[in-house]
Parts: C-alpha cells; structure tokens; sequence
C-alpha cells in the first residue's frame, strides 16, 4: 500500500464492501481482495465493492481481483494494474464510467457491463466471457492503441466501440473493419458519404479498369479481411476514428483472384480483421496458398488529398525502414496473388494465433532477420525533401535472380504525383520495389535500375543506409546515356535533369571491392575460415610456410586493429577487443598474404 488504510473509513455490509463519501482509499502493489480481507477478515470473496458518490480509490500497481459486483458512483482511478474478474456472474455499474488500464475476465466468470462509457486503455483479455452489451470503448491515441488479446479462450459479446487514431485526418486511409456484419455507415460521423466526390472506395481485382469502385451507400456491409479507403478530407490535423459492432474471433478465411489485368495485375486490398495488431512474420496461423510473401502499405500525402506512396515489407526488409510485419488493427494493405495458369486462385486466412499485444504501432507505419547485406537507395527531386522513393536491395542465399514472390516485392507505384516512382529490376525484367539477391559471396556487377517521374525535374540518388557486408563495397550509380560512374559511398549523390517520362533502360547500381590497403586476397577459400561469437575471433588456418604467420585485423580503411602471431596450422581462437561490426582479417606467411572480410559479434 502507497498509504495506511485506517479501518474507520471503511464500513462493512453483508458481502460488501463500502467506501464513506469523502474518504479515499490507496491501493499499491497488493491484490485488493486480500487487503480487504485483512481489514475486514469476515468477509467472504464473493464481496461487492461500491464506491459512492464523493469516494475515490487510487489504484497504483499490482492485480485486483474481484469476486463480486463492482459499483462506481465515486472514482475509480487506475494507474499501473489489472482489474481481474473471477466470480461466476459480476456486473460493472454505477453512475460514474472506469477507465480501466487493462481488464481481465477469469476463465469462470461472466461479466456484464450494465452501465455506459466503459473503457480500456490498453489489454483486454478474456477467458471467460465479458458481455460489452454497447457500454466498452477501445481507447486509442497517440502514445497506443487498447485491443482484445487473441492469446484468451473466451468470447466478448455485444456490439464494442473501437477508436482509432490517425496523426493525419488527412487524405485516404487505408482501412478494415474488426467487426462483424458492419456498415459503411459506422464511418458516417468522420466524412460526408453523400459528398459528390466519393469519399469511400472497394477494390476488385477482377475489374480491367483501375479496381476501385465507390462504395457510399450507408448499408454497405464492410466484410472481414476486406480493405477499404477511406478520404477524411482536406484538413491537416490529427483525428480520431470510431466504430462499434461486434468483434471478430477465431478463424478468418478469404478467395483471392490473380486475373492478370493491366491495372490491378493480381494485387488485392485484404485487411487485419482483429480488434489487435497481427503479425505477418508468425510462424504459424496463417494460410497463403497462392500468396506472395510481401505486403503493401499505403501511406497518404500531406500536400496531395488524394495521392500517396506505398511502402514494402518482406523477409525482413521494409523498403523504407519503418514498414514492418506488425500490421495494426484496422490497417488495411495490399496482398498479391501469385502468377501462374491465370486466373489464379489464392486462399488468405488467419486464426488467433498470429494475434499479438504490441499497442505502439501506428495505423500504418522492420527488424533483420539476422545479420544480412543490405543497401537502402532513395531517389526524389531535389526541390522536396519528402519527394524521395525508396528502394531496397539485399542478399539471401535462397533468392534468385528472376522474381520470387518469398524473397522480392513488386513495385506498386504511387498516386502522389509529387514523388516519382524508383525500382529496380529483375532479370524476368519484374519491376521490384525490394529486390533479393543470390548471396554467393560475390555482388553482380550491376542491377538494372528504373524511375518514373510525372513532371521534369532534377532527379537525385543516394544511399539512404548500408548494412552487412556491402560497408566493404563501393556502390556506384551508372548513367549509361551520359557516360558517368558516381560512387554514392560514403555520402555521395549523383543529379541529373530528366524530362517527365519512364527511364528504364539508362540506369544500373554497380558493385566493387573498396581498396583498403590490405593486401591482395588470397582465392582458395578452404585456406582461411573465419566465425566469430559473444567476442571471440575463431579461425581455422589450413596453410603456415616455415610454422610462423602474422594476424592483423584491420577496419576497412585499413587501420590495423589487432595483431597476433600463429605458429603453427589448425584451430585458433583470438580475442580482439573489438566491437560488432565489418572487419577485415589478414594473414601473411613467407609465401603471401591471405585475406578475408567478416562479420565480428561483440561480446554485447
């Protein structure tokens, strides 16, 4: 307890427990059933607990669990805990709502809540069953968003309200809904649906035009696992979305199409249709049959009401580094169905299982999976700083050179005229706007770059991050119709004037070794070998001339870091005192020098 509870502030009645007006009791880190019990050692756990009018409770930390009835005329303040419901049949009512921080209904409790304006800032779980009957708000803003753990074995019934909030009111959203049955009418209150512009779009892929189709009518049913866009106007503020139904639980299956037509080209609008963010990287839960493993997000302009840019994630890589596999709820984002005998059918679905309680992400918004080569590029205008569109190249020993929906996201270009559209190449000539090489040891010599710009400008290109083993590489922007090689690290940029129009075949990012003043490496693989873990250096040496060599490791500038003498061939571990990071090793011998690049993990 944050403060002593005298007992001549609390009253007992039968199987109650009664707060006098004007008195406050704190509550810390202790269950409240046991407290009360210690105040009051003949009350039974199937206690109520009423607070008056003019009463407050100061909940600072810890679980409260109650087995009874819980009655708010006063103040129910929670700060850090969780309310948990264990009775068979309790009820929350009371002239005065709870903001509850987070609410659990145990596995043997039904739970009403009889009185409105019920909310929750942050995790719901159920194990029981909690009965909203249209009195429970979701609560979001901008430091998270309240949600319904799937990890829970019970049912919420009755319709709930769902806030989400959007730093920008501005332009299309991309949205799904979490409920059940839902109308287009629930979006009435944030938008003009009778607007002679259509504010309100669904998409189908089987059309041969651009695949959106208004969708205004107020008795519109808004499907699970269906997105939608959403224009919430002109104005540049933050806002507030709600909407209310009953929630969806459990598994969820949809048809996808790949009609191949020009427009829509297989892609498809799905949503998260969970009252909680899900996660695209589980290992389990989801059903893709027919689906590329990318998915796409749209992110709106602030200048354009009607345009915006899309982002990627796949395998780990998000083309602009914020775009990530924890899709929040009520985002909606595009999916493309698989090539093939067209047309090709695909089958989406999800169940509980890929469900998580991640509340920071923002309605649209990567980690590596592992240590992996990468090169982040961006090209804009050089006129607007936010014009840029990014571009990811990375190494997977799985991928290959042609597409593969596993490891390489198509690009799906942009309705923000303001920013042109950048690619890259595969060699089936897909364009890609993440695209997964082979990791054989060696880069290509060059990949075949693309830019589509909608008005003339000058166009500029530079590296927006490196990572893995290409810090030992010099990336070079090659502009074959004016002849120039311009290395882009560290810090470098290449512009150039182009007229409006598509620029694909002049373009191409180049791949070299950086000279570090190392010595010249030594081919034959199986002569130095090279790991290392939690700061040790391990190598196998497999040639010394005259049983005496030299180890250096240098940076890649190469600034010689550590050095240590080998006297004889075989296992050898060194202890460098380096940090994680790109290094170089050397070996010299009587006979010549032997070289390797490596990846060093620190011992943090």
């Amino acid at each position: 307890m944050s403060k002593p509870v005298p007992t001549e502030k609390l009253t007992p009645m039968a199987h109650r427990l009664k707060i006098m007006p004007g008195r406050h009791l704190y509550v810390g880190r202790l269950c409240l059933l046991a407290l009360l019990l210690a105040v009051y050692p003949a009350c039974s756990c199937g206690q109520d607990l009423l607070i008056p009018s003019g009463a407050i409770v100061t909940c600072t930390g810890g679980d409260i669990i109650l087995d009874g009835d819980l009655v708010n005329n006063g103040s129910l303040i929670n700060q850090n805990n969780t309310i948990i419901f264990t009775g068979t049949s309790q009820s929350v009512s009371g002239t005065s709502p709870i903001e509850f921080r987070n609410l659990t209904v145990g596995p043997a409790s039904s739970t009403t809540l009889a009185s409105p304006g019920q909310a929750i800032r942050e995790i719901l779980r159920c194990e029981g069953t909690l009965n909203a009957g249209g009195n429970l708000t979701l609560l979001s803003s901008a430091s998270g968003t309240a949600l319904i753990d799937g990890s829970g074995t019970g049912q919420v019934t009755g319709n709930v309200t769902i806030q989400r909030y959007l730093p920008y009111a501005f332009g299309y959203k991309y949205f799904s809904s979490p409920f059940q049955g839902s109308t287009v009418s629930e979006f009435g209150d944030d938008m003009d649906l009778l607007s002679a512009f259509p504010s309100f779009y669904r998409f189908d892929e089987s059309l041969a035009t651009s695949g959106w189709i208004s969708y205004t009518a107020p008795a519109g049913i808004l499907n699970p696992m269906e997105g939608y866009a959403v224009n919430f106007g002109s104005v540049l503020q933050p806002g507030t979305v709600d909407l209310s139904g009953v929630v969806n639980n459990g598994p969820i299956e949809k048809t996808l199409y790949n009609h191949n037509n020009p427009y829509t080209s297989g892609f498809c609008l799905v949503g998260n249709p969970y009252p909680s963010p899900v996660d695209w990287d589980s290992p389990g839960g989801w059903t893709r049959d027919n689906i590329d493993d990318a998915i796409y997000y749209f992110s709106a302009s602030t200048t354009d009401e009607y345009g915006g840019s899309y982002s990627t994630y796949i395998n780990g890589s998000s083309s602009d580094g914020i775009a990530n596999g924890i899709i929040p709820s009520s985002q909606a984002f595009f999916v493309h169905v698989s090539g093939g005998a067209y047309p090709v059918t695909g089958r989406f679905g999800m169940d509980n299982s890929v469900r998580v309680t991640d509340q920071t992400q923002p309605f649209i918004k990567s980690s590596p999976k592992g240590v992996r080569s990468m090169l982040r590029l961006a090209a804009g205008y050089t006129d607007d700083s936010v014009s840029f569109d990014p571009l990811v190249i990375y190494f997977d020993d799985k991928a290959t050179f042609n597409f593969d929906g596993q490891f390489d996201a198509l690009k799906l270009f942009n309705t923000d005229t303001s920013v042109p559209n950048f690619y890259s190449f595969s060699d089936d000539q897909s364009k890609l706007s993440v695209n997964g090489i082979p990791d054989n040891g060696h880069q290509p010599d060059k990949i075949r770059l693309g830019i589509s710009t909608k008005r003339d400008a000058e166009i500029v290109f530079r590296i927006k991050a490196i990572e893995g083993d290409l810090f030992g590489s010099s990336i070079v922007l090659i502009d074959s119709v004016n002849g120039t090689r311009q290395n882009l690290f560290p810090d470098k940029l290449y512009q150039v004037s182009l007229n409006a129009g598509d620029y694909d075949n002049r373009f191409y990012i180049g791949f070299a070794e950086i000279s570090t003043g190392v010595p010249a490496t030594a081919q034959d693989p199986d002569l130095l070998t090279i790991y290392s873990g939690a700061g040790v250096l391990k190598t196998r040496i497999n040639t010394l001339t005259l049983n005496r060599g030299t180890v250096k490791v240098c940076s890649l500038t190469g600034q010689v870091l550590y050095e240590a003498r080998v006297y004889e061939p075989g296992y050898h571990e060194f202890r460098p005192g380096i940090k994680s990071g790109i290094y170089i090793m050397s070996l010299t011998t009587d006979s010549g020098n032997i070289s390797r690049k490596f990846y060093f993990r620190g011992d943090r």
